[in-house]
């Protein structure tokens, strides 16, 4: 712990003897590189759209990390993260539009002239295809109307008077709820979050009276 303290202050102390400006020019110039290849890879890659874009994510967080560190080259802690808390919420809804690029399934073509459609039997009779009962999208019209109900507890309780490490919490829970709610389809990974943030919530709730 002693090695990673010293070696987080070496490099704060060479970052220090460089200019702000050039380094945040710098930062901010690589993560637009980053998502740039990303936005692109989408547009004219199918198999970059169908892939997880949990490695931007990654990215997101690493960039953070270096923008706090050159911020507290020129400023106090408190701005400092704050301008990194700002730099990582845009980053998460960065990653919010590329999880709007999906692989459409192609719906097989129905087979002309089978059996099934239109038998005639020995004695000339028609024989009519059986209606098939319709795909339900209960599963997803669930997981947006929680998703609803989620954003607005999350709201009601934002306007509480909140300590301030349930105001932080509440904030990120908030923040994955709307990149949840613009990717719109969950995966059964993200239907866990979704279960564990609300319930989350529901203790916030309890805790504060709502």
């Amino acid at each position: 712990m002693v090695t990673v303290t010293n070696l987080f202050k070496s490099v704060l102390a060479q970052l220090g003897n460089a200019d702000f400006g050039l380094l945040i020019v710098i930062d901010l110039v690589a993560f637009g590189v980053v998502f740039a290849a990303a936005l692109i890879g989408c547009l004219i890659s199918q198999r970059v759209r169908a892939r997880d874009k949990r490695a931007f994510l990654y990215a997101v967080n690493a960039f953070t990390a270096l923008t706090l560190a050159v911020f507290l080259t020129e400023f106090p802690l408190a701005h400092s993260v704050a301008a990194s808390a700002v730099f990582w919420c845009a980053g998460y809804l960065l990653y919010g539009a590329l999880c709007l690029f999906k692989v459409r399934k192609k719906s097989a073509p129905a087979a002309e002239g089978t059996p099934v459609q239109a038998a005639v039997t020995a004695s000339g009779r028609q024989v009519r295809q059986p209606q098939s009962a319709p795909v339900s999208d209960a599963p997803a019209a669930q997981s947006g109307v929680r998703l609803e109900h989620a954003l607005s507890i999350a709201d009601k309780l934002l306007m509480k008077n909140l300590g301030r490490g349930d105001r932080q919490e509440l904030e990120k829970i908030k923040i994955a709820l709307t990149v949840l709610k613009v990717k719109g389809v969950l995966s059964p990974q993200e239907g866990e979050s979704l279960n564990e943030m609300f319930n989350a919530l529901l203790k916030l709730m309890a805790k504060y009276d709502l």
